[in-house]
């Protein structure tokens, strides 16, 4: 399933995300049906969205939730499992970030996406989405982008080493959310990881996201027009332990926390107050079902 981290403003998320906190989930619940859900809430120091800085400052909340419906499924076959995905994702800013007046005030965004994800082969999950960036309080005008992704699952040849590789290309199609004009984005990441305390029922898993966001045509670019092909790296650190006692007729549920360090490109840097390296930690929870 394509993870709103990875398809708009998180993460990072996502991620992203995969997203900044690719947290390894917990035991499945027992949902044996063709509809799972998935969503949680996300507290970060800071709000930066594929190296763009959108609020450092106060509170700043970030719920998701997501639907997948699996349409087909067949393990024989390369093509062995369809499902479409719908999604929406929010960023709430104690300080009003940009605010007109005219609309919600603490709502700086609220982001809606849809679109489909593929397993192909054993190790290959590739989807492709329609994401529509919102801001109800209009701080800015509605941004609309098409993302395709890839990820890989190397963990039967890397074992406890692997990196589980992803990318992201994404087109806008409406407005822009850096410069004048619409560009073409490009993302690539790794998260290798570890269990670093075993258990039963509250193990602490330990990955290490690591996120190069490209600027394929205009992503980048500055007030002259300048555009620059490197934007800026990430390199996290973030834990994760399933909240075991919720009981898992309710879902799979998890905690995570971890930090971030993001170093950003000139045009970037001048925009995100001149500040590189940045720290940002986040806070969240999930659930699945």
């Amino acid at each position: 399933m394509i993870s709103k981290r990875m398809t708009a403003r998180a993460l990072v998320a996502t991620m992203a995300l995969a997203g900044l906190l690719g947290a390894t989930p917990a035991a499945a619940a027992p949902n044996t049906g063709k509809i799972a859900f998935s969503g949680g809430m996300d507290v970060t120091t800071a709000y930066i969205f594929r190296g763009i800085l959108q609020e450092r400052r106060g509170f700043i909340g970030q719920p998701y939730l997501e639907i997948g419906a699996n349409v087909y499924e067949n393990e024989d076959s390369f093509l062995q499992s369809l499902t479409l995905i719908g999604g929406t994702w929010a960023s709430i800013h104690s300080e009003e970030t940009g605010n007109s007046g005219t609309g919600a005030p603490a709502l700086y965004e609220l982001d809606f996406y849809g679109g489909v994800s593929a397993g192909l082969g054993d190790y290959v999950e590739a989807g492709v989405s329609y994401v529509v960036y919102t801001s109800p309080n209009n701080a800015f005008s509605a941004i609309q982008e098409v993302d395709f992704s890839l990820g890989l699952d190397d963990s039967e040849w890397l074992g406890a080493f692997a990196m589980s590789p992803s990318a992201l290309f994404a087109i806008e199609t409406e407005n822009t959310a850096f410069g004048a004009d619409q560009g073409t984005y490009f993302e690539f990441g790794i998260e290798p990881g570890f269990n670093l305390i075993p258990g039963e029922r509250y193990p602490v898993d330990l990955s290490f996201p690591i996120t190069f966001g490209f600027s394929i045509d205009d992503y980048y670019e500055d007030a002259r027009g300048d555009d620059e092909l490197w934007g800026y790296g990430s390199f996290g650190a973030v834990a994760s332990v399933p909240i075991a006692f919720i009981p898992e007729d309710y879902g799979s549920w998890s905690f995570t926390g971890g930090v971030t360090t993001f170093i950003f490109n000139s045009n970037l840097k001048q925009t995100n107050e001149d500040d590189t390296p940045w720290v940002v930690g986040t806070w969240g929870i999930s659930a699945e079902y």
